[in-house]
């Protein structure tokens, strides 16, 4: 089972360059519990940056339980699911959360 800081820091690695053509953004991770942290990830001409702390000027936040979040990853809870149930809550801009899924592939990252 991964931890939050190896999930976060494997992020860069898992971008799909060009699903994330165009994107200009900031997101705010906020991670509760055992394990848990702030993350900002920040993705710009087709790239992505990881960084532990804060993020004012991010567009979009995620805050959600580090055991969620690495269950979402690891195939054992849907993130839809866990959005709609409360587990995982995202403000800001709500349809980049959507497409932010379908820019990563974390096959990449074990390679």
């Amino acid at each position: 089972m991964a931890t939050i800081a190896e999930i976060m820091q494997a992020m860069p690695s898992a971008l799909v360059p060009e699903k994330a053509a165009g994107v200009d953004t900031t997101v705010q991770f906020d991670f509760t519990g055992d394990d848990g942290g702030q993350y900002v990830v920040k993705i710009h001409h087709g790239a992505c940056e990881v960084s532990e702390g804060t993020a004012p000027e991010a567009k979009t936040s995620v805050t959600v339980a580090a055991s969620d979040y690495v269950d979402i990853i690891e195939g054992r809870q849907d993130g839809m699911k866990a959005f709609m149930g409360g587990k995982l809550k995202v403000r800001g801009d709500m349809m980049f959360m959507l497409k932010m899924q379908q820019m990563f592939d974390p096959k990449r990252a074990q390679s």
